[in-house]
């Protein structure tokens, strides 16, 4: 783990090679840890991210009456199922959005429900927005009060979940998957409506968990709007679980050894998994990449020059700090529309890499909903990682094709799920080292 505070400092590195393993998927990690803590009995998750997002949920699950053990690669889930077991009375979820998401609604299917719990998060966590999903609840049982300011963390949540109808917003998946994943347990019925959903592979991949595990459900798709009826009173059980490599984190060093000539090969990689994120594979090779898809990874030869195209970034929206990188590198422009929901993630990211790119010399013009990136002669700069996990590795990955030396702050925030970021980097000839902060 990289020390609070530390700065990440990259030279100009112009060859790549060797063989490195992506991180596993952190939405598909902490999934299977919240399902498994609905599931009675013992589950078992094989090659999960060890991380710091993890850690919250793990800490989490813990609260709600999981016993959790960690022995090398693999984690072992033992639940007594629901109602669940609340052993404190505060529960706090640092600043992992998809676990504080998912665990809202949970805390109406507790054994005492109608005793208050507090639900509290870390400062980045409180400064993101929660009324869609709040009023989205209330409307399925619970009583939740703001503690601090209206429509922010923390929240004081009561009462059962009861299911019924409901309606969500979709600008984020968090919100719809949380209710897909806890509904089924409610003792009746229920109908969600979603207007305008994004990021929709996310929620592929919890539909595809539930129907792993046996869960009935039915949409249809009515223009805009998409309606989910979820049968009540059911019930998940103990499953076995391996976690595929995640497309997200790997988007770094995929961009990385695109944009540097060298071969560099990426093993646990899985084209068949429903993780949205794969589709920056696709993009590059239209854009003139020379990767080679492999039965569990890719095969890279970097250097070859790339052709800006247009993108509609709106199910793919962790990929936008990458694809901005790659942007100030290929001919013609590179448009990355549609992206709004980029703005509340862990940071702003259309401003982060905007104005960040904007500091290495790069021609940026900035959308609401986007950026139009061109071809540019990056120089080595001081530029702010927005205690942001994203940007700190997009930035370092700019800081190869930079002039000079670049200096991210914030190097802590590849902890959230990239651990492991700047040794991977090394190990494949990037000039890359952590500094701590004076």
């Amino acid at each position: 783990m990289i020390r609070l505070n530390s700065h990440l400092l990259v030279q100009k590195t112009s060859n790549l090679s060797g063989l490195v393993t992506p991180p596993s998927s952190k939405s598909h990690s902490i999934r299977a840890l919240i399902l498994a803590l609905l599931a009675k009995g013992e589950s078992l998750l094989t090659n999960p991210l060890a991380c710091s997002d993890m850690s919250d949920a793990m800490r989490i699950c813990g609260q709600l009456g999981a016993d959790i053990q960690v022995e090398d690669d693999r984690i072992s889930v033992l639940s007594p199922g629901l109602p669940l077991q609340a052993t404190a009375p505060i529960i706090n979820s640092g600043n992992s959005g998809i676990s504080t998401h998912f665990i809202m609604p949970l805390l109406g299917l507790r054994r005492d429900s109608e005793k208050p719990i507090i639900l509290d998060c870390g400062e980045q966590m409180r400064a993101r927005p929660i009324v869609p999903l709040v009023n989205a609840l209330r409307a399925l049982g619970l009583r939740i009060d703001y503690l601090d300011k209206e429509g922010q963390l923390p929240i004081s949540v009561c009462g059962q979940l009861r299911g019924g109808i409901t309606e969500v917003d979709g600008i984020t998946s968090q919100y719809l998957s949380a209710l897909l994943v806890s509904l089924p347990c409610a003792p009746m019925d229920s109908e969600i409506t979603v207007t305008d959903l994004h990021e929709r592979p996310y929620v592929d991949m919890t539909l595809a968990w539930l129907k792993k595990l046996g869960i009935r459900y039915q949409h249809t798709k009515i223009r805009n709007r998409d309606i989910y009826h979820i049968p009540g009173r059911q019930s998940y059980n103990a499953f076995n679980a391996t976690i595929a490599g995640d497309f997200s984190s790997a988007s770094y060093l995929i961009a990385a050894a695109v944009l540097c000539t060298g071969r560099v090969e990426l093993q646990g990689l899985d084209m068949q998994d429903p993780q949205g994120d794969k589709r920056l594979v696709y993009l590059l090779q239209e854009m003139g990449a020379a990767i080679q898809i492999k039965e569990q990874g890719l095969a890279i030869e970097g250097g070859h020059p790339l052709k800006g195209i247009k993108i509609d970034a709106d199910d793919i929206p962790d990929l936008l700090p990458a694809l901005a990188v790659i942007g100030t590198y290929a001919s013609g422009k590179m448009e990355l529309t549609n992206v709004r929901q980029a703005r509340i993630k862990e940071t702003d990211r259309i401003h982060s890499m905007g104005e960040g790119l904007r500091h290495m010399g790069a021609k940026v013009e900035i959308y609401e909903d986007g950026l139009t990136l061109y071809p540019s002669a990056l120089q080595g700069a001081t530029v702010k990682g927005y205690n942001d996990h994203r940007t700190v590795m997009a930035l370092a990955v700019a800081g190869l094709r930079a002039e000079g030396q670049t200096e991210i702050d914030d190097a802590h925030a590849v902890n959230k799920t990239f651990p492991n970021f700047v040794s991977l980097m090394q190990s494949l000839g990037v000039d890359m080292e952590v500094k701590d902060a004076l």
